[in-house]
Parts: C-alpha cells; structure tokens; sequence
C-alpha cells in the first residue's frame, strides 16, 4: 500500500500478490482507472506522485532492481521503478542530513558526502529488514529496526529494535512479532504502527514510552487462513497486511491491505475506519467448483477458504448478486424433494471440502474425513445416494430412500477413493479399481459382472465415458492418459500423449456430438481429447500453475471448461459447439 497525489487529487495505490496495480481516491475508496499489470509477485511499494510530475512507484517485485514504464494512467505517463525502499531512511544527526540503511549492519551516511560516518552497529549476520524508520527520543536521533536479528535468531518473533545512531547503543525496544513499522503525527506527536503478525492488526505505539495507545483492527486473515485443529493441518496463506500512513485534509490516516483483498483507509486520531472497498470475488484459494442451473440459466458456484459461496452466471461470467442456493450441514437436513435439485449444495464442515450434493465425487467426501457417510452422486444419467456398511457399498433412491438392487461387496479395507459409478446396458455398476485390475460390481444382482486387468489407477477415481454404445474407462499414468474399453480391456484409442508433466485431473463431457476428455497437468497445462480418435482438439489452454479444480459445463449450446485454485479466480474457456 502507498498514499500519494494523482495531480492534486489523493489517492491511495495498492499493488497485490498476482501483481497489478491499483488505484483508490481518497477518502471514498472508489476506483481510479483500470488496475494496470505489472507482473509480480509485488513485495512492496511506495510512491513519487507530485502535481504536474508522472505518476512513479517505487516496487519491489522479486529481485529485479530495473526501471519499467508500464503506461499510462489517467492521461499520465505511468513509471515503476523496482527498488527495496524497506531498509532506508532520511534523518539529521548532529545537524547533518544523513541517510540511514539497514541490512546486517545499520550504516549513516553524510547526505552532503556520501561518507559513512558514526559507529559501527551489528544487527546480524544475513538479516532480514521488514522495515527502518528514524524517531527523535531525548533529542537523539535514533534508528526503529523491524527486522529478524539474522539466522542466529530464526525461526522466531520480529520485534522492533531500537539503536541510538550517535553512540550505537541499543536501546529497550518494543517486544512482539510484526511484519513492518511505520511513522506517523498524531496530535503533534510522533507514533509508531506495527503490523501485528498473525491477526492482522495494527498496533500504534508511543516511541517515548513503548507503550500501546491504540490498536486498528486491520484486516484480519480468513480463519482458514491460519489452520488449526478443525482443519487438521497448517494452511501457508498470504495472511500479512500492508501499511501506509499520511495525511487527508490535515488528519492523519492510514490505509491497510491484506490476504482479504480489501483496501482500508483509518482515522489515526480516532482509531476509526473511514471506508473500504468490496471484494469482487474470492479472497482466498478455491477449492470447488460446481456447475448448475438457477431460473433457468446455467451457473456456476463456487467455495474457497474464505468460507465465501459465490454463484456466478455462466453467460456473462458476472457475479450474481442473488445468494447461492439453499445450503445445509448434512444430507439428514436437506427435504427430500430438494436431493433432485442440482443446485442444492452442502455445508464444509470439519476442515473439508465443499461439494454439489448432485455433482460430487467419492474422492470430496474422503477429503472431509467422512468414510462411511453417504453422499449423493451420479450412476450414469441417474441420481442416486452412495454408501457403504462395513464391507459392502450400496446405493439407494435418495428421495423414497428404497434401497436399489442388492449391495455389492468391496472389502472393509477397500480404498473408497479408487471405486467409480458407472452404467452398463443401463443397470448401474461399481468399478472398483485396485492392484492393477478394475473389477465391475453389479448393484442388480450383488455380484461381479467382469474383470477387466490392467486397466485402474492407484491415484484417484477412474473416469467413465459413453462412445460408440460402449462404456470406456480413462486411467492415468505420469503424463499420459489411456482410455480403455471397460467390457474387454483392450485400448479404444492411443494413448492421450502431450502433457509434460504428471496428470492431476480427468473430466469427461460432450463438444456437440463428439465425446471428450479434458486433461491437466501439473503447472496448469490443460488439453481438449476427441474420445471417438483420441487425437487433441485445439491447442492446450494454459491456466495458473495454481490450478486445483475444474469443471465442465454447457452454456447456449457452446461447452466451457472452467478452473480454479490458489489464485483466488476461476476462468473460463469456451471450447466452441
């Protein structure tokens, strides 16, 4: 975050983790322009915006250190410059004007000269600085380090140091575990803010004293965001929060932004929020995509970490402001007339993961932890409920509830994750697929139907498709994908080759009469497969290295991959009629 001027207009500049830029008016917090890509990951930034001058901002992205003009903003030339601003600082000392820099030393040198003067202060050996400011305590000039003390000290807090640059003797600094510090004017006198690492909040301190007098809320990470027992596992999330401080008509502000994807601005005198901005979408990873129909238009709805279920229009690709539809904790509390209906959905609970109840796989429900607990999925064209008892899966009408056919023995030790529902002459059957053979389990009689060697995955649920009145089989190994004829085991096409790297997701769908695979790997790579030749369709589509999850959907006729993940956005591609 940075406040500057854009002419004589104050604005407040954001530069965020997928690395555009953008810009805010000051106080409202409405968007200024177009965001503008610089490419990033953006560290940190801060500005040179004067009247009449062009817009500059000082980023640091990476290790590039190189000037790039990007464009123009507002009808002026837009410059960044790459830079580390973190570790520097401009004082007087002894009547002199020095600057002041960190690293594993703090160094003062004589503006005038450029003479390293004063004496030597060790800070650590490969020190990492957050931030420096200068303060005037006692009328000495002293140096407030936000940095990690160098490897002696790491793992562990990062407090703020304070050195007095005359003498070189440390002073009592101010204990904690932050991730910058800022000077700011309040009343006249001179503060201190932290960022206080993990919640979020910032801290405003009396240098004087080192005593908290006043704390803003910040923005507070999700509460995935920060792992624990009920999500069994530490998430790593960007969760730290960027400050800036100035002034807006004489009042000292702040303005903060974090892993939230909100912008706030912040009265220092009061410690009051001033305005924010709105998210559009997710602020954290996404973990499921589902697509459905809602009056009548096909949708898509998705769930992330930020606890945040959003429903999109497939048409348009906005946002619908209309809430999602209706969602419930477990299959007991969903109405019996409601399990027909695509677009009822359920609850993430217990660290898991969301799911379409019409929609989703086995694979879902183990990621929850649920072993045994039932879940409604798709036999072919039908909707049926699937579980197991003990050693044997079953499946049953989910509104009357009747139990259909015969349940099929699997084993108590059988992986759930690698069994697949499928159709056969349209009675539905069970693939269970294990140590190099798929077995096919008919829920009509109980029985084994046929064995098919060679032919299963040891990764993750087969994938089924219909071609040419045959149910075929799609398996995966390293970067190749087969499709095999369930019935006799033998190849329906060549192998799918083209992928570099390991394969993470198969789908299976239509491209107007054609059957088709859709394929990613690993680095977001994803191929369109003709299942009638097994020849690729089109060029790969290239999407975030961060992907996750996919989906497919249908949209006025045209066929739409959709993919989502870390990058805290879903895209869409239209694969054509």
């Amino acid at each position: 975050m940075a406040i500057g001027l854009l002419g004589s207009r104050p604005v407040a500049v954001s530069a965020g983790e997928e690395g555009s830029l953008r810009v805010w008016d000051l106080p409202t917090l409405a968007p200024i322009g177009e965001p503008v890509r610089v490419g990033g990951p953006i560290r940190a930034i801060t500005t040179s915006l004067f009247p009449g001058h062009p817009l500059t901002l000082f980023v640091k992205a990476g290790h590039s250190e190189k000037t790039v003009t990007v464009g123009r903003f507002q009808g002026q030339p837009l410059t960044v410059t790459s830079g580390d601003a973190k570790g520097a600082a401009i004082g007087r000392l002894h009547g002199r004007p020095v600057k002041v820099t960190a690293d594993d030393e703090l160094h003062v040198v004589d503006a005038a000269t450029g003479r390293e003067i004063g004496p030597r202060i060790l800070l650590g050996e490969d020190n990492g600085v957050d931030a420096l400011e200068l303060v005037t305590l006692r009328g000495r000039l002293t140096a407030v380090v936000n940095d990690d003390g160098g490897d002696e000290n790491e793992p562990g807090p990062d407090p703020l140091r304070f050195f007095d640059l005359a003498s070189g003797r440390q002073l009592a600094g101010i204990d904690g575990d932050f991730t910058t510090v800022r000077k700011a004017t309040v009343n006249g006198k001179t503060v201190l803010l932290t960022v206080n690492r993990p919640a979020g909040s910032v801290s405003i301190w009396d240098p004087v004293s080192r005593e908290q007098i006043g704390l803003l809320p910040g923005n507070p990470p999700a509460p995935s965001a920060l792992g624990g027992e009920s999500y069994g596992f530490s998430r790593p999330a960007f969760i730290e929060v960027s400050l800036a401080v100035g002034e807006l008509g004489g009042r000292p502000i702040a303005v903060t932004g974090g892993g939230d994807n909100t912008v706030r601005l912040w009265d220092l005198g009061t410690a009051r929020q001033l305005a924010a901005t709105v998210p559009p979408g997710h602020t954290d990873e996404i973990l499921a995509i589902a697509v459905s129909e809602s009056n009548g238009r096909p949708v898509a709805i998705t769930q992330g970490w930020d606890d945040r279920r959003i429903q999109w229009d497939l048409a348009t690709g906005q946002r619908i402001s209309a809430p999602p539809p209706d969602t419930y904790g477990s299959l007991d509390g969903i109405p019996a007339d409601r399990l027909r209906d695509r677009t009822v959905v359920a609850d993430r609970t217990g660290g898991g993961r969301f799911r379409d109840l019409v929609a989703s796989s086995l694979e879902e429900a183990l990621a929850r932890g649920e072993r045994t607990a039932p879940l409604v999925t798709r036999a072919g064209d039908r909707t049926v409920l699937f579980g197991r008892s003990g050693a044997r899966a079953w499946i049953k009408d989910p509104v009357t509830g009747a139990e259909i056919g015969a349940p099929v023995k699997i084993g108590a030790t059988t992986p759930l994750q690698l069994t697949t529902l499928a159709e056969i002459d349209g009675r539905p059957v069970l693939l269970v697929s294990l140590n190099g053979t798929t077995r096919i389990l008919d829920f009509q009689s109980g029985r084994r139907i046929g064995e098919v060697s060679g032919v299963s995955s040891s990764e993750s649920p087969i994938a089924v498709a219909r071609v040419r009145c045959t149910t075929g089989v799609l398996t995966r190994r390293s970067g190749r994908v087969y499709f095999w004829d369930l019935r006799t085991g033998r190849k329906l096409t060549p192998a799918l080759r083209g992928h570099g790297t390991r394969v993470l997701h198969i789908l299976t769908g239509r491209l107007g009469d054609i059957p088709i695979a859709v394929t990613a790997s690993l680095g977001g790579e994803i191929r369109v497969w003709n299942l009638l030749d097994g020849r690729q369709i089109g060029e790969p589509l290239i999407a975030h290295n961060r992907l996750i999850v996919m989906a497919l959907g249908y949209v006025n006729g045209h066929t739409v991959v959709l993919a989502g993940g870390k990058a805290e956005k879903v895209v869409m591609w239209d694969l054509g009629r």
